[in-house]
């Protein structure tokens, strides 16, 4: 059996050549994101990957999860160095008074996990944060 947990996890097209590389570092890591549930490029915009994984063991011991986790964490630490991006490669937005600003590599990729416990669960990156979201409600 095992504890299972349902996955997302949604990466921009910043971010998209980055998480591509593990797939060539990994046979194992494509090989689980093809075979999710749901794999699909073009979620919420040209050049983006989406993956949904449903009843899934999501162990960090597992060498293809491990890989994932380690490009998440990247992100959310916001150090890509490992996957060839620097902080000059970081896009830059652009406010209402036409000056330019730094983003972050968290804004490029969405996370979600719950598990089977209710209070089991873990959320990083904005990308898709409107549309990519936990909802919990009392069914009767």
């Amino acid at each position: 059996m095992g504890y299972r947990s349902q996955v997302v996890l949604a990466v921009a097209p910043e971010l998209a050549g980055a998480f591509l590389s593990l797939f060539a570092k990994n046979k194992g890591v494509e090989d689980l994101c093809r075979g999710a549930d749901k794999f699909e490029s073009g979620y919420s915009e040209e050049g983006d990957y989406f993956m949904h994984w449903d009843h899934l063991k999501w162990y960090d011991s597992f060498p293809e999860i491990g890989d994932i986790m380690r490009f998440v964490e990247s992100v959310e630490s916001d150090d890509m160095s490992d996957y060839g991006l620097t902080e000059e490669d970081r896009p830059k937005r652009s406010a209402r008074d036409g000056s330019e600003y730094d983003t972050y590599w968290s804004e490029f990729f969405r996370f979600v996990r719950i598990g089977e416990d209710q209070d089991d669960m873990t959320v990083y990156g904005d990308y898709c944060a409107s549309d990519i979201c936990v909802m919990r409600e009392v069914s009767f």
